[in-house]
């Protein structure tokens, strides 16, 4: 181990000294020792300068990554040490003003003298624990605060730079649906919000969604190919000879203007039947297939909202975060709003929202849904969501939690045959807009199943309480895990029980597949999975520890397991049934897809088993291997 270090003269606007500031980790793995010196104010030793960050070196600097994100780069769940020192003994210093400011349980300071009478001293430790997304270092001396030094912390388990934001844009998306619930209070007031935001980060973070290059580009691409269009009729007077479509509304019509014939010795029908007079010009009706449609017009309306948030984030992204990025974003609307189908469209004076096209054609529903995503997804007030959006940093820990509730609830609205909605979910206040997720008792949701012609009832609850004085028991302590599955098969109950935990670490022995191993078998085996490359991202022991307590003393529990974002499944079995059992299951956003499918695997092989055990089924197991 090395240790890492960053050493930061600071000074407030006007160059004054305040001190210096020594942020350092143990944690880092590299062999090589050096020093970098980026400025004057900035020193360092044993930090790397790379062009894409890692999520394992606690301290980084991405020198080329622009003004995106904030080029200093530490990660979360991970402990540092700090030393602030200034001459000026008699100063009154706040150190890590904004950190404290934003969470007093980041910054812990040492609760001792460190003896030095010629230089004031505090010296303490700092963990962001599961908070992630840009804060900054500073201290305030007197009541002035000296420049602030951006930070990023990043996520040591998810993809920060993408999966973070495709997760965000999952809840969104879930807030969102609740619109469309016909019976939902909210879609009675189905109305355009433009409230202003306490934070501009979940815009930015949409846009991150936005851009990739499966979600805008790609539909651009196929609506600037595959434009709806109406068959439109038009009435154009063009010159006699150029006329192509002339029928009894066309003579009826030169019939009814004689003043506007002439004399003619032509030898035509039209002529002889008009006593040798023809008109000049006639009016005809012509056919146009025309894409100025309120479609289309939506459309372009989207992008140019698109433009204008990207320029008025522009505009706010002060000390340089997130420039480079939006200044790319522009740089693709701009490319999109030049196409010149665009100047035959016009300006959008209404939102169609009734439009069967915005709603179900292809691409076009997607530019609809991107739109609500926009408008509607915080402003709905998501009471829990929301309170992560207030500052600078965002508890991932939190958010991952929701997040893996919608999961539960996607992957078992699919194996129901009895769907819910999404009012079922949320508590609404249709008074001022505000939602809450439904807990514990009133959380229930109620799906329906066919296995092999058995009807299950399956009840899915979101932190339910078991205790030893309630209907859902536990026969010591009081438990309350995370998502509960209450599984009814006729007069027969059982629990399966699920817990998030935004929380992995690199390596694991893995003593419970392997405990038949003599020592040294042991020891080969941990050498052989230290040695490996490529070290997976696996679940901790702990939250192993906490599934068996689940499963040993919540009453009729047949199962306990972890949903954590990873690459490692695994599940402990008691025999050769796949219940009773223990384990973790991986679930990242991204990566989602066939997770869950693993998940329903394991659900229906679960309700499966309990049909066998109460002898509804007849089943020949075989022994399981995971």
């Amino acid at each position: 181990m090395i240790e890492q270090k960053v050493i930061i003269q600071l000074t407030d606007e006007n160059f004054n000294e305040f001190g210096t500031l020594t942020v350092s980790s143990l944690d880092y793995d590299g062999n090589e020792e050096f020093d970098i010196n980026i400025s004057s104010e900035i020193t360092f030793e044993n930090v790397s300068l790379v062009d894409e960050p890692d999520n394992q070196t606690p301290i980084q600097y991405c020198q080329n990554i622009g003004a995106n994100f904030a080029k200093l780069m530490f990660l979360e769940e991970t402990e540092y040490q700090i030393l602030f020192e200034s001459k000026d003994v008699e100063a009154n210093f706040e150190v890590l003003y904004s950190l404290t400011k934003m969470n007093d349980n980041h910054f812990k300071p040492f609760r001792f003298t460190l003896g030095d009478n010629n230089k004031f001293k505090v010296a303490g430790t700092l963990n962001f624990r599961s908070y992630v997304g840009k804060s900054f270092l500073d201290v305030r001396k007197d009541n002035i605060n000296s420049i602030k030094i951006p930070i990023e912390v990043r996520s040591k388990k998810i993809d920060y730079f993408s999966q973070y934001s495709s997760m965000i844009a999952d809840l969104s998306q879930h807030a969102l649906s609740l619109i469309f619930e016909v019976n939902s209070p909210l879609y009675q007031e189905f109305e355009l919000d433009y409230r202003q935001k306490e934070t501009y980060y979940e815009d930015f973070m949409f846009l991150e969604y936005l851009f990739r290059e499966d979600n805008l580009p790609s539909i651009f691409e196929y609506l600037s190919k595959n434009l709806h269009s109406q068959l439109k009729s038009h009435i154009e007077t063009v010159p006699l000879s150029l006329a192509s479509n002339v029928n009894q509304n066309t003579l009826k019509n030169i019939i009814s203007k004689p003043n506007e014939l002439f004399k003619s010795d032509a030898d035509y029908r039209i002529v002889n039947k008009l006593n040798g007079y023809i008109p000049h010009e006639i009016d005809q009706i012509k056919h146009e297939d025309i894409i100025d449609i309120p479609e289309n017009r939506f459309f372009k309306y989207f992008l140019e909202l698109i433009r204008n948030l990207v320029e008025k984030l522009l505009k706010s992204s002060k000390e340089g975060y997130i420039k480079d990025k939006l200044l790319f974003f522009s740089d693709e609307i701009e490319y999109y709003l030049s196409s010149k189908f665009f100047n035959h469209i016009s300006a959008m004076d209404y939102v169609p929202f009734n439009s069967q096209i915005l709603q179900k054609k292809e691409g076009y529903r997607e530019i609809f849904h991107y739109f609500l995503m926009l408008e509607f997804s915080f402003r709905l007030s998501w009471d829990e969501i929301n309170d992560q959006f207030k500052g600078f940093e965002k508890r991932l820990s939190e958010l991952y939690e929701y997040w893996c509730y919608f999961k539960m609830l996607k992957v078992l609205n699919e194996l129901s045959v009895r769907k819910i909605n999404f009012e079922d979910v949320f508590k609404v206040n249709k008074d001022n807009w505000s939602i809450s997720i439904k807990k514990g008792v009133q959380s229930a949701k109620r799906f329906k199943l066919n296995l092999y012609g058995q009807n299950i009832e399956i009840e899915l609850f979101y932190n339910l309480r078991f205790s030893d004085k309630s209907k859902y028991r536990s026969y010591s302590l009081v438990f309350k895990p995370d998502y509960t599955l209450l599984v009814k098969i006729g007069e027969n109950v059982n629990y399966i029980h699920f817990d998030a935990k935004y929380r992995s670490e690199l390596e694991i022995a893995d003593f419970y597949s392997k405990i038949d191993l003599s020592d040294k078998e042991l020891d080969e085996e941990i050498e052989k999975r230290d040695s490996l490359e490529e070290k997976e991202t696996v679940f901790k022991d702990g939250d192993i520890y906490k599934m068996h307590t689940y499963k040993d003393s919540i009453l009729k529990t047949e199962g306990s397991y972890v949903l954590y974002p990873g690459n490692v499944t695994k599940r402990f079995y008691e025999s050769d049934l796949i219940i009773p059992s223990v384990g973790a299951f991986s679930l990242t956003p991204g990566n989602e897809d066939i997770e869950e499918d693993n998940l329903a695997i394991f659900i229906k092989e679960v309700l499966k088993t309990l049909l066998f055990n109460h002898g509804l089924i007849n089943y020949e197991f075989v022994s399981v291997n995971d």
